[in-house]
């Protein structure tokens, strides 16, 4: 059963954590390891990820946001940075059947300025989230590579007026400084 089958899934403080650990800044409880197997498939950059996941604000354990409350699980393909940075880090090397508890400050979430809805500006964040499918996918390009033309790890606004003009297309590059 999938933490999606819950009907009312709610934060529970007592879930026995089967080991914990720190990766860049976020920490990670395995609640329930992956398939019997011994997780012969881990989730790498690119690969196509389908979870059931359920949002909670650290400060209050309210939760802002589930995949339950969406009606299905989610799909999204890893490392593209489409989601928050934290949650990125913390479903790194998740197995089919894995269940995490991942910590997430802030600076790695949504950070002084929340989400505009249900996350207010400076809230940690804590996600449960279970692995349903894992199906190989390609690695996503390096869009930040491409436009810091002069390779130092800032994109000016020249470099991004000629990104622009060169493909057509603007780009929002999470955890980047602004431009």
């Amino acid at each position: 059963a999938t933490i999606y089958a819950e009907e009312d899934y709610k934060y529970d403080e007592q879930e026995k954590v089967l080991f914990s650990y720190d990766y860049e800044g976020v920490k990670i409880e395995v609640l329930v390891k992956g398939d019997a197997t011994g997780c012969e498939k881990k989730a790498e950059d690119g690969d196509m990820m389908t979870a059931d996941f359920h949002g909670f604000l650290a400060s209050t354990h309210e939760r802002f946001e589930s995949s339950h409350d969406r009606g299905k699980p989610s799909s999204f393909q890893t490392r593209t940075w489409y989601m928050i940075k934290g949650l990125e880090r913390g479903l790194q090397k998740m197995c089919v059947g894995e269940k995490r508890r991942i910590h997430i400050p802030a600076i790695l979430a949504y950070g002084k300025i929340g989400d505009g809805k249900n996350v207010p500006p400076g809230a940690d964040l804590i996600y449960d989230v279970e692995v349903i499918h894992i199906q190989k996918g390609t690695t996503p390009p390096n869009i930040f590579a491409k436009i810091d033309v002069n390779r130092d790890k800032k994109i000016s606004k020249d470099e991004m007026a000629a990104f622009i003009l060169e493909t057509g297309r603007a780009v929002t590059l999470r955890g980047q400084n602004e431009i």
